[in-house]
């Protein structure tokens, strides 16, 4: 059999179609290798968008950390994803804008409900309002003399008794 195998390899040596097999397939290999390193890079890829997105509605439910606080730790945890599988192409920049990316997908779908909690304080840039409140009888008897203020000195009088009466009566 071993004398049989060795007539065969003698034989396409001696021919050259040993030589044009090894040939053909290093220009296969060769034209094949960038097709698949970026079929490979595009696997990876979207693996990495797709662990992102899942980090950053986990990171969504941590109710103690702050946006930026859950924006370092998604990208930290994305980070420490890539580099368990090995992937050595992924950069700092690339993992930040996949988890934005990510974020903007998550509220794009409408998950993002998660609206920031209020202190209770009035915001700084809001404009102050008085503190004694109002109560509808004041505003309406407010609107209402506001609404039938008097012409001429005359009216006054009588428009007065009537919006007293209204004041009275809401």
């Amino acid at each position: 059999m071993f004398n049989q195998i060795s007539d065969v390899f003698n034989w396409l040596e001696s021919t050259g179609i040993l030589a044009a097999l090894g040939t053909l397939v290093a220009l296969a290999i060769k034209q094949l290798a960038p097709y698949l390193k970026t079929h490979i890079k595009d696997k990876q890829l979207n693996q990495l968008t797709q662990y992102a997105l899942q980090t950053v509605i986990k990171m969504a439910t941590l109710v103690g950390l702050s946006k930026s606080d859950r924006q370092k730790a998604a990208i930290q945890e994305v980070t420490q994803f890539a580099h368990q599988l090995g992937f050595t192409w992924v950069t700092p920049e690339i993992v930040s804008s996949l988890v934005e990316a990510a974020y903007q997908q998550f509220k794009k779908l409408g998950y993002d409900n998660h609206a920031p909690q209020t202190t209770g304080l009035p915001d700084p840039d809001e404009p102050a309002t008085s503190a004694a409140p109002t109560s509808s009888a004041s505003a309406k008897a407010t609107t209402s003399v506001a609404a039938s203020a008097p012409t001429t000195s005359s009216e006054k009088p009588a428009q007065a008794s009537a919006t007293d009466a209204q004041v009275k009566e809401g």
